[in-house]
C-alpha cells in the first residue's frame, strides 16, 4: 500500500504525489482511492487502492536503480530500429507499449532507441513527440529521486549520448 504524500509514477502521466486516500460508496460497496496530483500539470486522479498494480501505480524507482537508468541508456549493442528494418507502424506501436508500462527502464530504451533513430533519419512527428515525452518521464523521476533539478538530468542524459557510437551534429535533446 501506498502512503499518504509519497511520490509515485503513474504511467502516461510520470510522478504524482498520494494526495488523500478516501472511502467511497460505489452501488453497495464501499472501496478505498488514491487522490493522486500529476505533477507536471496538477491533474487529479483517482485509483482504487485494489487496481494500483493493475494499472502501474508504483512508488518511485529507488537510488540503487539509478545507475541502470543511465545504463540502458549507454548501452553500445543495441541495434538502431531503423537498422532493424522495422516499419513505422510496428516501431510506434512497441515504443507505445513501453510508454504506457509502469516500468522506467523500459522509457529508457524508447528514449535510447529514438535518438538512435534520430541520429539516422529524421524522426516523425509522432516519434518526436514520444522521444519527448520519454525523456520528460525519466528526466521528472530521476530527478525527484535524486532530488535535484531537472537540467542536471537532462545534461546528464545529453552527455550519455555524446558518448554513445552513434554521433551526430545534433546533439540537441529537443526532438
Amino acid at each position: 500500500m501506498l502512503n499518504l504524500n509519497e511520490f509515485v509514477f503513474y504511467p502516461g502521466y510520470g510522478v504524482c504525489i498520494v494526495e488523500s486516500i478516501s472511502k467511497q460508496k460505489i452501488g453497495s460497496s464501499e472501496l478505498s482511492f488514491y487522490n493522486i496530483r500529476v505533477l507536471e500539470n496538477n491533474a487529479k486522479i483517482m485509483v482504487p487502492v485494489k487496481n494500483e498494480s493493475e494499472v502501474g501505480l508504483r512508488p518511485l524507482i529507488k537510488e540503487n536503480e539509478i545507475q541502470k537508468v543511465f545504463d540502458v541508456l549507454e548501452e553500445k549493442c543495441v541495434k538502431s530500429p531503423f537498422a532493424r528494418k522495422e516499419s513505422w507502424n510496428k516501431r510506434f506501436n512497441g515504443y507505445n507499449i513501453k510508454l504506457c508500462s509502469s516500468c522506467l527502464f523500459e522509457v529508457a530504451e524508447v528514449l535510447r532507441d529514438l535518438y538512435i533513430l534520430k541520429c539516422e533519419k529524421e524522426l516523425s512527428f509522432a516519434e518526436k513527440k514520444m522521444f519527448e515525452k520519454a525523456k520528460n518521464l525519466i528526466i521528472k523521476e530521476l530527478s525527484t529521486v535524486m532530488n535535484r533539478p531537472e537540467t542536471f538530468i537532462e545534461e546528464k542524459i545529453k552527455r550519455i549520448f555524446i558518448n554513445t557510437p552513434v554521433q551526430s551534429s545534433n546533439l540537441n535533446l529537443n526532438a
